[in-house]
């Protein structure tokens, strides 16, 4: 069932976000150059990782271990390429701020403590 959200949402959200981009004035060119650009950043960025990081995100949550500073900030690297990959102006803004560095820095604890707290 999760998957068929995700799916419709992968559907839907890129179609939403087209015509809102249309609806504020951007040519059809620019939103197509925009969303080239964002994607292959996104894709970049969402690569560079790798799955070394899904193996040992797994391995924590399944031992009931909170994951370490490092791989929450990867994590949130990958999550944030990902939504430059998906066409869109709300998602192009999510990804560019979970690239920022000093962003998911003061974001990693908060999350640790999410989780910390799930796990108990």
């Amino acid at each position: 069932m999760t998957w068929i959200v995700g799916l419709l949402a992968m559907l839907i959200v890129p179609w939403v976000e087209f015509w809102l981009m249309m609806g504020l004035g951007f040519s059809l060119v620019t939103v197509t150059v925009l969303g080239l650009v964002t994607a292959a950043v996104g894709w970049w960025h969402a690569r560079k990782e790798g799955l070394d990081l899904w193996t040992e995100l797994e391995s924590d949550f399944q031992n009931g271990r909170v994951p370490t500073a490092e791989a929450l900030d990867a994590m949130m690297m990958v999550a944030g390429g990902w939504a430059l990959i998906v066409p869109g102006l709300i998602t192009d803004i999510v990804g560019g701020v979970l690239l920022v560095p000093a962003i998911r820095r003061l974001a990693t604890e908060p999350i640790r403590q999410m989780i910390r707290a799930r796990l108990r």
